[in-house]
């Protein structure tokens, strides 16, 4: 299926938090693409998710699309490789677009002790990632 929108700032894979409801960011792509282009469009994707036991409180059902297309609707984002949720805001465009807008804007972090950026690990994983690696390759 080919999209019918631009999925600005957010790759596939990455999660989205709206309270008690959390899904990957290709699932809400696939929802949308599903009705696109109905009337209604804010109501019909509060449905369809809600069929799908993912119910995001976007308030009264007639302002569905006023907050899916215009002030946004609160949620969190964990990228794959971040060191953990960020909050903002999911919005629909009307071109059609989806897009993370963070609460703060993203800060590049400078090494303390003048250390190298290569000596921070990426994700707290990739200390225990590097660690699996060594071990399968070392000598028995």
């Amino acid at each position: 299926m080919k999209d019918k929108f631009n999925f600005h700032n957010c790759a596939n894979d990455d999660a989205l938090s709206f309270g008690n409801a959390m899904l990957i960011v290709g699932k809400l792509k696939e929802t949308v693409n599903q009705v696109l282009p109905e009337n209604g469009l804010g109501q019909t994707l509060n449905s369809l998710l809600g069929q799908q036991k993912l119910d995001i409180d976007v308030g009264l059902q007639r302002n569905a699309y006023g907050k899916w297309f215009g002030e946004g609707i609160d949620c969190e984002i964990l990228r794959v490789g971040a060191q953990g949720w960020k909050k903002g805001k999911i919005k629909l465009k009307l071109n059609v677009t989806i897009e993370f807008c963070p609460d703060e804007p993203e800060v590049e972090e400078i090494p303390e002790n003048n250390e190298s950026e290569t000596s921070q690990p990426e994700s707290p994983l990739d200390d225990l990632r590097r660690q699996l690696l060594n071990h399968e390759n070392s000598p028995s």
